[in-house]
């Protein structure tokens, strides 16, 4: 377990460049990173659960001129190695909404991360004098190593203390909490269609929907 879960931090870290540093491949969308990082691991399923919830969760939040969103990258690439994590004790379906659950702070490290990494490199080409071509190829190693070192070492602390987390509270866990985390990748993708409807709205209706969710949750999980 621990070789599969470092193996998925490992995939993580290095598709989380794609956002900013390298690729430019739309590689580090969770559609795309959370069925990669779990086929790597070995469950394609726990990838799909995540990064469909993760993906349609931050549908509206996208990183136009300086504004930094919180990272759902970052976020993904947690969540996946800590939901194999819950995943040995649980069902994976269940394990996936808790691990989606326990990983949402993560997208606060990620964009600290990404913020302060952005900063760093602010410093790697000299603005006084000529920029030559062999001094931009060396920055921009410089600064995806160094991005993939940091990410992989803030991404690998973020797993270790979630995963032991998980480890510890799912003994406490009963049936009627398991079987509401089952249906918290629908939740999720529900919560992200409603978003969509709901952009154009008053925001008065938006009491009245988040209501209406509510009691629908709870009637999914009764009947569950």
């Amino acid at each position: 377990m621990i070789a599969t879960s470092f193996l998925g931090v490992l995939t993580g870290a290095l598709l989380w460049l794609d956002r900013v540093y390298l690729f430019q491949l739309m590689l580090s969308r969770p559609i795309i990173m959370g069925p990669l990082s779990a086929f790597i691991m070995g469950d394609v399923k726990i990838g799909i659960l995540i990064g469909a919830s993760m993906e349609l969760l931050w549908l509206y939040a996208p990183p136009v001129g300086s504004y930094l969103p919180n990272d759902e990258s970052f976020c993904t690439a947690a969540a996946i190695p800590v939901a194999f994590i819950a995943g040995s004790s649980i069902d994976h379906t269940a394990a996936a909404g808790l691990s989606i659950i326990l990983c949402l702070p993560v997208s606060l490290a990620g964009r600290s991360l990404d913020m302060h990494i952005r900063t760093l490199n602010e410093g790697l080409l000299s603005m006084s004098g000529e920029i030559l071509e062999k001094d931009v190829k060396s920055a921009v190693i410089k600064a995806s190593g160094r991005a993939f070192v940091l990410a992989l070492l803030v991404l690998s602390a973020c797993v270790i203390v979630i995963g032991i987390l998980a480890s510890l509270i799912i003994p406490f866990l009963g049936d009627v909490v398991l079987n509401s985390l089952s249906c918290m990748p629908f939740f999720c993708v529900v919560i992200g269609l409603a978003a969509i409807v709901s952009r154009e709205m008053p925001r008065k209706i938006h009491t009245g929907m988040f209501v209406l969710g509510m009691a629908i949750i709870l009637l999914l999980t009764w009947i569950l």
